[in-house]
Order: structure tokens, then C-alpha cells, then sequence
């Protein structure tokens, strides 16, 4: 295995661009590879990384570099690891998110062992992260620090992972685009998951089966106060689409079986204490009672909170001060300081 091959994962942006051509000026022999992840007739195949459109724009860039480049399919991983899951958690009342699936599944399993057929000794990505001493920490540019996406990459995945723009104000990434005339180099950032045509997330659920007829919103006390669409059109903490509920009201919990969403006031949608599963860790073991800094969301900011290690993968989380509307099914990430510890997915609300 070539000690200065890398694999390049090219999605077409700006960032991965840059990474591309950042790690040749280091004298990396740098493979650039795209992953097919949606058919070209679908309607996400315009969508960032998704399709043919990345895939020209990728080709363009490596051309330029004069770099080796090839797309993989990888329609039927992406399929199954995360489109069918996001669907399966939206049927179950959770609210999934399905980058942090892609990212470990596609974006380093599936590379990395790409990586290896092609004798490359590493995979880059354009992520905002760092990595030093085989740790992984948040990026310096705070507005788009990735790192709560990544926090299943393991010592193991850390050791043969490159983070080129990790270190980088997202402005300086693009002027070293610009000042090596890349032809993405003002290419607009894509903000929506990328299998989602403009964020239509009900649109996308009922085409792959996910129809859910109306029943009835109410209250924790029991009364009947209105009725919803379908509890795939809804999310922990949502207060806009309920209809006239005669006050404020926020979505609480939901119970998939009996077809019902359940409303209460701000108030009721914070959380002292909440319960994670699937636990991964970066590196060193969570430590039992130990204090971290927890991230329930992106964009969030992290909050204080005492972990308890509550079996081989689960966790409970007390926190200094009530969160926002936990949601079961996004994750959980855990922080010292600014290094990723781990971190897991909220299965409940305790308190």
C-alpha cells in the first residue's frame, strides 16, 4: 500500500476540491473518486453528491489537477444504510439523521475499503474536522464544523483519515479555490439532505411507501384538541402545521401504534435527561459519571451534562440546564473541550 496514495472523495464542491488539490501540493499521489449514490432518473440526481451533476463538476476538477479519477457505485449501500432507514425511523415516530449514517457507512467503510483495492493508505474528505494524534476534533471554523457527524469514526478509521481543509475559515477554502481558478471555486453550498428534492421530506416518505393517514392531536392530559396529517409530517419540538389549536402548542411525543400526536407548551418539550443508544466511541471508554459537553443537535451548542454508563452501549444524560426538544433518533455527541469523546442516539426523553 502506497505511504503517499490517498483517496480523494470527490463530491463536486468546493471543499472536496480543495482537499483534492491541497494534498497534491503535499506530494500525495491523490486518487479522486465520486460514489453514485442515486439513480440519474431520480429526483435527487441533481442534488449535491448524489448523481451525474457532482460526478461532471468532480471530472472537471480532476482534470484540471491531472489526477486519476473514477466514479463507484454505491446506489445499493446508500439505499439500504440510509434511505431505507431514514424511512423506517420516520414510520416509527423518531426523527433520524441520515448523514451520520452516510458518513459511516459511505463516505469512510465503503472508502476506506475502496481505499485499500486501490492501494491507497488514506481516504480525504472536504469535512470541517481535524484530526491530530489520531483524535478527532472540531474544526477551527465554528459555523461549519462537521464533527458532530462523525463521531462512529473509530481509532481504527481515524488513523487512515485526512481532513485537508479540517484547519480552515470555510472563506479561506474558497479563495484557494479561486486562486488555482478550480471550476467550482463559487459554486453555491448545497443546505438540504441530499436525497431530498428541496427538503420535501412528505413528498419523499409517501413515494417510498411511507403514508400516514390522519388522527388525533392531544394534550397530556388526554383531550382531544385537533387533528394531524400524518405523524410522518412532524417532528419533537415542531410548533408550526399543527392548525388552530386555540394556544402555542409544540409537538411532545408521538404513538406510532395508536396513530397520535401528542402537544403541550414549550415548557414540555425541555429535557433534564435523556437516554442514548448504539454508544460509539472515538477513542478513550466514556467514563462513568463524568463531565462533558453534549451536543443534541447541529447548529446547537454544546451543553453541560453528567454521563452515566448505563450498559455496553447506552448511556443516560443529565444535563446542567433543560435542552431544547430532544428528539429519539438524532444523535447525541459528546466533547472535551473541542475533541469528539463519542456519542449515540437519543432513544428518550426522561425527564
Amino acid at each position: 500500500m502506497g505511504a503517499k496514495r490517498v483517496l480523494a472523495a470527490m463530491s463536486g464542491g468546493v471543499d472536496s476540491s480543495v482537499a483534492a488539490a491541497l494534498l497534491q501540493q503535499q506530494g500525495f499521489e491523490v486518487v479522486g473518486v465520486t460514489m453514485k449514490l442515486y439513480p440519474d432518473s431520480g429526483k435527487a440526481s441533481m442534488k449535491s453528491c448524489c448523481g451525474f451533476a457532482p460526478a461532471f463538476d468532480a471530472r472537471c476538477v480532476a482534470e484540471q489537477l491531472g489526477i486519476r479519477y473514477s466514479v463507484v457505485n454505491a446506489e445499493e449501500l446508500f439505499q439500504e444504510k440510509v434511505v431505507d432507514d431514514f424511512c423506517r425511523e420516520y414510520a416509527a415516530g423518531r426523527t433520524p439523521n441520515p448523514c451520520i449514517r452516510c458518513n459511516t457507512y459511505l463516505k469512510f467503510d465503503f472508502l476506506i475499503a475502496k481505499a485499500t483495492e486501490l492501494g491507497c493508505a488514506y481516504v480525504a474528505t472536504g469535512h470541517y474536522a481535524q484530526i491530530r494524534d489520531n483524535r478527532l476534533y472540531r474544526a477551527n471554523d465554528r459555523a461549519k464544523d462537521q464533527s458532530y457527524f462523525l463521531y462512529t469514526l473509530t481509532r481504527k478509521n481515524i488513523g487512515r483519515i485526512l481532513f485537508p481543509v479540517g484547519d480552515k475559515e470555510k472563506s479561506e477554502t474558497r479563495a484557494i479555490a479561486r486562486s488555482l481558478n478550480l471550476p467550482v471555486h463559487d459554486k453555491e453550498e448545497s443546505q438540504d439532505i441530499c436525497f431530498l428534492p428541496r427538503g420535501k421530506y412528505r413528498e419523499f416518505l409517501e413515494d417510498h411507501g411511507i403514508v400516514g393517514g390522519p388522527g388525533p392531536i392531544v394534550t397530556l392530559l388526554g383531550e382531544t384538541v385537533g387533528t394531524h396529517t400524518g405523524l410522518h409530517c412532524y417532528t419533537i419540538g415542531q410548533r408550526k402545521g399543527l392548525g388552530p389549536l386555540g394556544e402555542r402548542s409544540y409537538v411532545v411525543s408521538m404513538d406510532p401504534e395508536a396513530n397520535v400526536l401528542v402537544v403541550g407548551s414549550k415548557d414540555d418539550v425541555l429535557a433534564n435527561t435523556i437516554e442514548v443508544r448504539a454508544l460509539s466511541v472515538c477513542n478513550d471508554p466514556i467514563v462513568d459519571g463524568g463531565q462533558y459537553d453534549v451536543l443534541i443537535r447541529y447548529k446547537a451548542k454544546p451543553k453541560k451534562a453528567q454521563v452515566f454508563v448505563t450498559g455496553p452501549d447506552t448511556l443516560k444524560i443529565i444535563f446542567t440546564e433543560p435542552v431544547d426538544a430532544p428528539a429519539a433518533g438524532q444523535a447525541a455527541v459528546l466533547y472535551r473541550d473541542t475533541e469528539v469523546m463519542g456519542g449515540g442516539i437519543i432513544s428518550r426523553k426522561v425527564s
